[in-house]
């Protein structure tokens, strides 16, 4: 899964348009990872609302479609999203201690 919502960030105009006009606010070019999920969809600073809209949008399209065997994969800790293959390409960040890729798309009740 992680590969695969990579590739959709990656390919993706507008994610990529979006993480780089924040910048040095967090996912710009030296800077660490942006964390943009944590059990819910973090709100940045200026957001109107949770998360990075255009990224959200891809990551849940991704994990939305895919195999239910892919959502409902257990997974531990943080998973890191680069959004490119050359140094300082920008990092996205998204996790908790234990959580499933179907939580993302935070629907209460889903069947895994």
């Amino acid at each position: 899964m992680i590969r695969r919502v990579q590739a959709a960030l990656r390919k993706d105009v507008l994610v990529r348009t979006e993480v780089s006009a924040l910048g040095s606010g967090g996912a710009g070019r030296g800077a660490g990872p942006l964390l943009v999920w944590n059990g819910d969809w973090v709100q940045g600073r200026g957001e109107d609302g949770k998360g990075l809209a255009a990224v959200r949008e891809a990551i849940i399209w991704e994990v939305g479609f895919a195999p239910k065997a892919c959502r409902s994969e257990p997974v531990r800790g943080l998973v890191m999203f680069t959004l490119g293959e050359t140094p300082g390409a920008a990092r996205l960040v998204a996790g908790q201690t234990e959580w499933r890729w179907s939580d993302m798309l935070g629907v209460k009740g889903m069947v895994r």
